[in-house]
């Protein structure tokens, strides 16, 4: 059943795989793939079959078609500045991707253009700023929040009243202590644990997490 309509997705990586998997477990249509390079053509889902509209730079004119008949799009791209700059220029287009095993509270404040992965859970109160990826089992606690076109990496923890700055990278099973701030732009390492507040444009790693 096509509930939720037609999504073209903005890149053809393994993240956009991702994506694809639960777009379509969601009940979306994968009508187009727009990426720099065309996609391996070999069949095999998620992207087999699906139409290449050309690079970011110079989309194929279907795209358009596409967008003024309701289709939708995603930014499935792990760069932030890449992400941001495509649902820019898309605003009126931008779809969310939620898979449907994760968790997300009623009580969320979900921005544009976020994707929710697998088994990633989103409580009571917390906000997820535009852009962002809350990746594979990742946790967002209660009143946390992150700003816009973040990441958390799979397996990564902000606990409650927790919050970070636009285009944060938290990486995979790194947890940020409750009530601790994180800056704009700055980067946790893999399996680190935020202690203290942390300013804009850092790299922290270890536990507890150190300015490097």
């Amino acid at each position: 059943m096509n509930e939720h309509g037609e999504l073209v997705l903005f890149g053809a990586g393994g993240h956009a795989a991702v994506v694809a998997d639960a777009a379509v477990a969601m009940g979306f249509v994968l009508v187009g793939v727009v990426d720099a390079m065309r996609p391996v053509a070999d069949g095999r889902p998620p992207f087999g079959g699906v139409p290449w509209l050309g690079s970011p730079e110079d989309p194929d004119p279907s795209l358009d078609e596409l967008l003024g008949r309701g289709a939708r799009i995603h930014a499935a791209i792990g760069n932030a500045g890449l992400r941001r700059r495509w649902l820019g220029n898309h605003t009126g287009h931008v779809a969310s991707i939620i898979h449907p095993t994760a968790t997300v509270s009623p009580s969320a404040t979900i921005g544009k253009g976020v994707f929710i992965g697998p088994r990633a859970v989103v409580n009571a109160r917390a906000v997820i700023g535009a852009g962002t990826i809350v990746n594979t089992s990742a946790v967002l606690e209660h009143d946390a929040r992150t700003g816009e076109y973040c990441h958390l990496a799979p397996g990564a923890i902000v606990l409650g009243n927790a919050g970070v700055g636009d285009q944060v990278l938290v990486g995979s099973n790194a947890t940020i202590l409750p009530a601790i701030t994180i800056g704009h732009r700055s980067t946790i390492g893999a399996g680190s644990v935020v202690t203290n507040d942390l300013p804009d444009d850092v790299r922290a790693f270890g536990n507890p997490a150190r300015n490097h």
